[in-house]
């Protein structure tokens, strides 16, 4: 294969920048046997079905007015965030889920984003038990 030989056009240059290193090697092989098209197809190919087998995890946001404070929740498959200028207003809310029947476990991985605009953020797994814990 001979790199002088080869014509990248602007398609294909613009999703030859966007591959990482193996990939842009990957490409440059298969122009050879398959043609620029033909390489640029399977790198596409390719991306599809990473994404495709990506578990896409759909958010749920409710912003809920609790005294003077507001809260807002956004909910996952398996976790839970927290956003509040009240750390009060945060742990009884916890609380609260606690005494329905789930368990949360933290989760200080997940980082609080430019759109958790309040002062305290707490991030839980939500491990659901299906009945209510009592007190007693």
């Amino acid at each position: 294969m001979s790199l002088n030989k080869v014509k990248i056009y602007e398609d294909d240059f613009d999703l030859f920048v966007l591959l990482n290193d193996s990939n842009k090697i990957e490409f440059l092989y298969d122009i050879n046997s398959l043609g620029t098209r033909g390489a640029m197809l399977k790198q596409v190919a390719k991306y599809e079905q990473s994404t495709y087998e990506e578990e896409f995890r759909l958010a749920h946001v409710e912003d809920l007015k609790v005294g003077i404070y507001r809260l807002c929740i956004v909910k996952y498959d398996d976790s839970i965030t927290f956003n509040c200028n009240n750390l009060s207003v945060i742990n009884r809310f916890v609380d609260k889920i606690w005494e329905q029947g789930n368990i949360l476990v933290r989760n200080k991985e997940i980082k609080k984003t430019s759109m958790d605009i309040y002062k305290y953020f707490k991030a839980y797994d939500v491990i659901k038990l299906g009945m209510p814990i009592s007190d007693n």
